[in-house]
């Protein structure tokens, strides 16, 4: 992020106003040493959009390549969430970018044995610094807009067209992928398989994002697996420590998701909202039955149950047989 503002600063650009635009109102160099260290991944993620988008639009000024418009943007989204696979979101990405003149270079999808390969053609200014960012924030983008679009990240190689040397402008420290610098030409190589991975998204997780950053990508914990986890763990925090199980609409505040996408994110996982409450609340009856003395009226209130009668016909459903019979038979187990 600071080598992004002193670069855009360096070439003249509008640091400043890339500042004030996120509400920060003092001198770069202060707000380089004070402030920055400081930030959260939030304040980092809108900065950092609109530093990238700032930088692009020198590049492109300086290439003579127009610049990027919000329109396109909103029509780049349209294309994907309106695609089944990936492999249509991406055809459909190189169609739109023919016929936006090229505003964000171009796109060609093959495949080599297990891999697909994308190709990118770009605009160049001749200053390799703020064409090796860009290009690298460029690939970033679609990266993690692809692994946000099927939920699952994309991980392979980006290969660059830009001398080995060119790794000291490099200024970000984790890559989603493998980066190979000195290649013949622009690439971004991944799994074929991948190709077929469902799209999952909507119009409407489009609106909910913060920014159109790389950073917005497949963060840490978006993994449909990784949704699963967190959502028992805080709905088993809740059911142990109030006696009562989050809505779906509590839980995907938690975890700051719109209750569909939760919804999307756990069947994609093969699992669901009603699925987790019922899988938790049978591991606890099992739990109480077997180590406490507690009553299946205080039990069917420890698991949120309207009451004991609740508990009998959902225990019968889980074990086949009552709360009772089943303390029955594990005396006589222990007994026998």
């Amino acid at each position: 992020m600071a080598r992004l503002l002193k670069l855009i600063a360096g070439r003249r650009g509008n640091a400043a106003g890339v500042l004030r635009t996120n509400g920060f109102y003092e001198p770069l160099e202060r707000f380089l040493v004070s402030t920055l260290p400081e930030l959260d991944i939030a304040d980092l993620q809108k900065l950092s959009s609109r530093a990238s988008v700032e930088l692009s639009d020198m590049q492109a000024a300086a290439a003579g390549r127009p610049p990027f418009r919000g329109g396109d943007w909103r029509l780049l989204f349209y294309c994907l969430v309106g695609s089944r696979t990936l492999r249509e979101a991406i055809m459909r990405t190189e169609e739109l970018l023919l016929a936006i003149d090229g505003r964000m270079g171009s796109m060609t999808l093959k495949r080599s044995g297990g891999k697909a390969v994308l190709s990118y053609t770009g605009a160049r200014s001749g200053d390799e610094e703020m064409d090796f960012i860009v290009t690298l924030h460029g690939q970033l983008m679609f990266h993690s807009i692809f692994s946000w679009l099927i939920g699952k990240p994309l991980e392979g190689i980006v290969a660059l067209d830009f001398p080995e040397s060119a790794v000291r402008y490099l200024d970000v420290e984790l890559l989603p992928f493998n980066l190979l610098l000195g290649a013949d030409q622009l690439e971004m190589r991944f799994a074929a398989s991948m190709l077929d991975q469902p799209v999952i998204r909507t119009m409407s997780d489009c609106e909910a994002l913060p920014t159109l950053n790389f950073l917005f990508g497949l963060r840490v914990g978006e993994d449909p697996l990784e949704i699963v986890r967190r959502s028992r763990h805080f709905m088993a925090l809740a059911l142990r420590d109030r006696r009562k199980l989050p809505s779906l609409e509590e839980l995907a505040r938690h975890l700051a998701m719109a209750p569909m996408t939760l919804r999307r994110r756990l069947h994609s996982a093969g699992t669901s909202f009603r699925a987790i409450r019922d899988e938790l609340r049978h591991e606890m009856a099992i739990d109480m039955l077997t180590n406490s003395r507690m009553s299946i009226e205080d039990i069917a209130e420890r698991l949120d149950l309207c009451d004991s009668d609740a508990l009998r016909r959902a225990f019968r459903g889980w074990t086949g047989m009552a709360p009772t019979e089943f303390r029955r038979r594990l005396a006589q187990a222990k007994t026998g």
